[in-house]
């Protein structure tokens, strides 16, 4: 994994994180201000482009898995 995975990987969390807490101080209404609304687009937004960055990098490597596991399986099979 690479330094710049890493560090998408963080900020990811990181987001999901600032989204949790959002949800958590609107409990029980889950009512948000439009000011929040605002924070929750941002954060979610950042999530979303760089868990896509991390998927677009690894997705090779994780398909070459799959059909591996997939391969693995099958020759238990028989």
């Amino acid at each position: 994994m690479t330094e710049a995975s890493v560090n998408r990987t963080k900020s990811a969390l990181n987001a999901l994180i600032d989204v949790e807490q959002l949800w958590i101080g609107s409990t029980p209404d889950y009512k948000l201000t439009s000011q929040e609304l605002l924070v929750l687009k941002k954060r979610l937004e950042r999530a979303l482009e760089n868990i896509q960055k991390i998927y677009d990098e690894f997705k090779p490597g994780m398909l070459a898995a799959e059909e591996e596991v997939k391969k693995a399986h099958a020759k238990r099979a028989h």
